[in-house]
């Protein structure tokens, strides 16, 4: 305990001895003048602007200007004592004793200044002229002793009342002039209704200011005991003081400048960073998916709770009668639960205020350019400036009880209001509570105008309309998007084609092929002279004998062994008697040049590179491979659709949906595709309740917790087979969805955002049906925005025909050395073309039968090696079938395969193995 003792007063003496060191007197000293001549140049500037000025500020200027004088003294008296400056005893005398003088000019003003900062009217009351006199007579005799001595050669010429008259003034203003002054302040004030702004200002001037300058005084004036150690060092009271007291200043005008102090600004002042974004996105989100105007008292309450902390139960929105905002209604309101409720007599209040002035009155102007009403801001405005337009509001504040009243204006009308109840920021009636700074208010200005344009939105009912609209925006950004991935997609391929730069040489004479280089024997993927009936054999000798026949180059398309397009060009080669062929990945202006002109519309070339060069537009060649001109214009329209999120009709053959509507959802990258196969009629709500839920006062169980709609949001597809057997209730419940991109419950009003794919197909004529009562109109008309037709394979021509056939044989047979085995011949291909199969299944199911029966014929049944994915549309499951029993090993297959089945006798049937071994890897990658 001694040496803890020992330890604090060694510190003691060396605070003492650095606080009370001339170095440390002028440092302070120096910046408290500085400090305090720039809140002096401040108030100054701001005075210049105001059109009246206030008795109270010049008392604070004087305030102001005699500690600044307090301080130049001291800084001059210890710049001496550090030989800094070199001045005479009698000046040094002088400044001293004018610096007394304004000392007891400093306290006087500051007690005018709290005594007129409380009171409005600023007259000077019978206890400040007695408190004037008694200051004058000290302030008269420092002034007077100052002139009258100037010439003090040393200190025992000085008067001996000097330093008594000096303790005199001290005991009189931190003893009588200051606590008298204040406490007659509280008395005269206490009766009085001050604005909560103002008694904010006195509390921390106060509290940092007065208290501060008492406690430096009364330290400079009486000694005290720290440590065992009596203060008698009147240089460290004075380091120490000045110090406090400039902290104080610093402190005290940081926080009652915000406060609106003397009515410099119009507002309170934030004191921190008001983050408006990160508080507002959230709402403007919210605004975007509202229905109906019960929602809006939900957004409101959770609004001014996330950004202002205001209790949910203290704010309440309020939505006026449509069509009566000029008649004193009282009908119908939000109260604070968004519930429409009896006007209450708030409500009443209210519009008997609002009713009782229009918009050429002064309290319809003060709404119209502020609006807003902040109780607290204008009752601090109206205590200087007392006027009867803000009487009346502050009269009608009191009687809502309310601390923000916040008019939402429509075309100059109040369409709604929102109020936040007194003191709404804390539990109880505390006179503390935040006060609202100018960006809160800002921030609510720009919610009640968001708020405004909502209500008028619903009360002309357009909201719908606006939600429409955004739908349609986002559905479009979307197939842009898209659209900007394929470009992407397609450029890539040629980049990294033309980076390779390969260019391989062939010479072709006498129906033998020579490589004239390695590339071109890395480029063609096949023996040549070896293998006559391969598609890419047949397709060079067929090029090299158009040259010879007609003497003119030609151009031809092959594949190389990853699938990737290949450009042939050939010319005849008259010195040697061949035919030159050079082969090389091909630029844009290949893949596009010998097409476009089979385009029904040239402006969809974009979509033709797409489809030639894009994993998007190769899975739509696999499903229809044919190249004439009403299939190529079909697979372009058919790409479109898939790269599109819109609602989707298709009008084709019952054996081609299936397929189809597998490679629309691949291509649209979705996860889940649920198929809802309609064989009849709905006679009851069963489908319905599936596809939205349905209100929980049925008590109907729709067997999943979700609706169809919300458990596919955001990747699922939903396929609806046979639309038309829907009952019409259901069909107008999926026509608003389909319109809005929401759903309400089933015989309900809730209402949920999905963005499911729907694709729908029939076998009907849904425009007689309209017209025969049997389909919804509304349904019909978003239908057929998006609706595609496939062509008919009966009104193709045959040579389209017959290339569709070729292209199908290709894919059945897996083996190349067995295409000019099984190629069909043109008896076969015009069999065919004269059944005229109806559908892609069919033509693909009568072509399968053929080669089947020709590889029987030729007994190479079991070496041909069909395509087992011949028949499968799906991407997923081509890459499984094509695998076999290796995709056992695969664990993302398996747990693809077992996602998309949840059935292992399927699984092994698909892959050709035994359920067995289905089981066993099952269980292996935890899918059992």
């Amino acid at each position: 305990m001694i040496n803890l003792f020992n330890i604090l007063k060694i510190s003691f003496h060396y605070i003492e001895s650095l606080v009370g060191s001339d170095q440390f007197i002028l440092a302070i000293s120096s910046i408290a003048l500085i400090v305090k001549f720039c809140i002096l140049t401040f108030l100054i500037k701001r005075t210049l602007r105001l059109p009246k000025v206030q008795k109270s500020l010049v008392f604070l200027l004087l305030v102001i200007a005699g500690s600044m004088f307090s301080d130049t003294a001291w800084v001059i008296t210890v710049s001496k004592n550090l030989s800094i400056i070199d001045i005479s005893y009698r000046l040094k005398l002088f400044l001293t004793r004018i610096s007394w003088g304004f000392y007891a000019i400093y306290y006087q003003a500051l007690t005018l200044f709290i005594g007129c900062l409380a009171d409005k009217k600023s007259k000077i009351t019978w206890d400040q002229k007695i408190f004037i006199a008694l200051s004058s007579i000290f302030i008269l005799f420092f002034f007077g002793l100052a002139f009258y001595q100037f010439d003090c050669p040393s200190p025992e010429f000085r008067p001996k009342i000097e330093p008594t008259m000096l303790t005199l003034s001290t005991l009189y203003m931190t003893f009588i002039l200051m606590p008298l002054s204040i406490l007659i302040t509280f008395l005269k004030n206490k009766t009085k209704k001050i604005p909560r702004i103002l008694k904010r200002q006195l509390k921390i001037f106060i509290q940092f200011f007065i208290v501060p300058v008492l406690v430096a005084d009364l330290i400079q004036l009486y000694p005290f005991v720290i440590v065992t150690t009596t203060i008698t060092n009147t240089s460290f009271a004075v380091g120490l003081t000045t110090l406090l007291i400039t902290c104080g200043i610093i402190h005290c005008m940081k926080k009652i400048m915000g406060l609106r102090f003397l009515n410099f600004d119009n507002h309170v002042q934030a004191d921190k960073k008001f983050s408006f974004i990160d508080d507002f996105k959230g709402i403007l989100d919210q605004f975007a998916e509202v229905t109906s105007t019960r929602e809006l008292g939900h957004i409101t309450q959770n609004f001014f709770k996330d950004a202002f902390h205001i209790p949910t139960r203290r704010t309440r929105l309020y939505i006026r009668s449509v069509g009566k905002l000029e008649k004193k209604n009282y009908s119908l309101g939000i109260n604070n639960i968004g519930y429409y409720s009896s006007v209450e007599n708030e409500e009443k209040n209210i519009e008997n205020f609002i009713t009782s002035y229009d918009v050429n009155s002064g309290v319809g102007k003060f709404l119209k350019k502020h609006k807003i009403i902040i109780n607290d801001e204008v009752e601090f405005s109206n205590f200087y400036d007392e006027d009867k337009v803000r009487s009346a509001i502050l009269h009608f504040m009191s009687d809502i009880a309310a601390d923000i009243f916040i008019p939402i204006f429509e075309n100059s009308k109040i369409a709604g209001y929102i109020i936040i109840e007194k003191y709404a920021r804390v539990n109880n009636e505390n006179k503390n509570a935040p006060f609202y700074s100018n960006l809160e208010r800002d921030q609510m200005l720009v919610f009640a105008n968001y708020m405004g344009n909502i209500i008028k939105l619903m009360q002309a009912r357009s909201l719908n309309s606006i939600i429409k609209q955004e739908k349609i925006l986002k559905e479009e950004l979307y197939s842009k998007h898209q659209e900007i991935n394929q470009y992407k997609e397609s450029i890539r391929s040629f980049v990294k084609n033309n980076q390779q730069k390969k260019i391989g040489v062939i010479f072709y004479k006498n129906k033998k092929f020579v490589f004239g280089n390695q590339t071109a024997q890395e480029l063609i993927p096949v023996k040549l002279n070896t293998h006559d009936g391969h598609p890419v054999t047949k397709k060079l000798k067929r090029l090299g004998s158009q040259v010879i026949d007609y003497k003119a180059p030609k151009t031809c398309f092959i594949q190389d062994d990853k699938g990737e397009k290949l450009v042939v060009s050939a010319l005849l080669n008259t010195e040697q008697n061949n035919v030159i062929m050079i082969v090389y990945y091909p630029e844009i202006s290949d893949i596009l040049k010998r097409k476009v002109a089979l385009l029904k519309d040239p402006t969809k070339w974009d979509y033709l590179l797409y489809l030639e060069t894009t994993k998007s537009g190769k899975l739509i060649n696999e499903l229809i491979p044919g190249t004439g001109e009403t299939l190529l214009n079909f697979k372009i329209d058919l790409l479109k659709l898939a790269l599109s999120k819109k609602a989707l009709l298709l009008d084709m053959p019952d054996q081609d949906i299936l397929p189809t509507v597998e490679i629309l959802h691949h291509i649209s990258l979705r996860e889940t595709l649920h198929v809802l196969d309609l064989q009849r009629p709905s006679e009851n709500i069963d489908t319905a309740v599936k596809l939205f839920g349905i209100n929980p006062i049925f008590g109907v169980k729709g067997g999943d917790d979700k609706p169809l709609l919300e458990k596919l949001d955001n990747n699922g597809t939903l396929f609806i087979k046979n639309i038309h057997f829907l009952n019409l209730e259901t069909q107008k419940y999926l026509a608003d969805f389909i319109k809005y991109g929401f759903f309400r419950v089933f015989k309900g009003e809730a209402k949920t955002f999905s963005s499911v794919r729907i694709i729908c197909s029939t076998n009907v004529n849904l425009q007689t049906a309209v017209q025969d009562g049997k389909f919804s109109q509304s349904l019909y008309d978003e239908l057929n925005k998006t609706s595609i037709c496939m062509p008919s394979l009966m009104t193709l021509s045959q040579e389209e025909l017959e290339n569709l056939t070729t292209k199908f044989t290709e894919q059945a047979i897996k083996k190349d050395e067995f295409q000019h085995v099984l190629e069909l011949t043109a008896t076969e291909k015009r069999r065919l073309s004269d059944s005229r199969p109806t559908s892609f299944a069919e033509l693909k199911t009568k072509i399968q039968q053929i080669l089947i029966k020709k590889s029987k014929q030729n007994a190479i049944y079991e070496e041909a090696q069909f395509d087992p994915a011949y028949d499968v549309s799906d991407p997923q499951l081509v890459t499984a079938v094509r695998l076999g029993k290796q995709a056992l090993k695969d664990r993302k297959i398996m747990e693809m395969l077992w996602n998309k089945f949840k059935n292992q006798n399927k699984i092994a049937n698909l892959l050709g193995v035994n359920r067995s071994s289905v089981n066993r890897r099952c269980k292996e990658y935890n899918l059992l």
